[in-house]
């Protein structure tokens, strides 16, 4: 029953490019048929949900609901964005955490924005174990990415960034902003 509702589903929609009611359609049956929608994947991904005091489990029809809100919302603009070209560049340290086995964003064409963007440094780290959210794959990796590699490149920009802007060239006057 599942592979023919599958085919069904995924003949109905046809060849991409897809709006976001079909990706969705897609993305579901993909991470389905590669072993992304098990047990313990959304067990995990309701425990990182719901363990904060401000939800609850009467929270996750809206938290569902609010996602596919925002698909719906920015899909047709944000699936029109060439990174490349809109953000050759940025002035500050960049990571790439990406999931090995990622469908919602190929890992082929966040490597290819990797090497094509211009920054101060930057450092991709695969999750060699995770889809698009490394946060519930591999949450402990992903903490020491964070501890061991975000945090340093954070602090010394936030260093740098006071040291400049404590600068106050002669005859000017600094204003404190709060």
């Amino acid at each position: 029953m599942g592979r023919r509702k599958a085919l069904e589903e995924l003949r109905a929609i046809g060849p991409p490019p897809y709006s976001a009611k079909s990706l969705w359609t897609q993305r579901i049956w993909l991470n389905r048929f590669e072993g992304h929608l098990n047990t313990k994947t959304l067990w995990d991904l309701g425990r990182i949900l719901l363990e904060g005091p401000e939800n609850s489990i009467a929270d996750l029809p809206n938290l569902i609901r609010g996602f596919r809100f925002s698909l719906d919302a920015m899909w047709d603009e944000v699936s029109r964005i060439t990174l490349v070209t809109a953000v050759p560049a940025l002035r500050m340290p960049v990571f790439f955490l990406l999931g090995r086995h990622d469908h919602w964003v190929s890992p082929e064409t966040s490597v290819a924005y990797f090497h094509a963007l211009t920054a101060p440094s930057k450092r991709l780290v695969w999750f060699e174990e995770s889809g698009h959210e490394p946060f519930v794959d591999e949450p402990a990796k992903l903490n020491a990415s964070m501890e061991e590699l975000v945090r340093p490149a954070v602090v010394q920009e936030g260093a740098r960034e006071t040291k400049e802007a404590s600068y106050v060239p002669v005859g000017a006057t600094a204003v404190s902003v709060s």
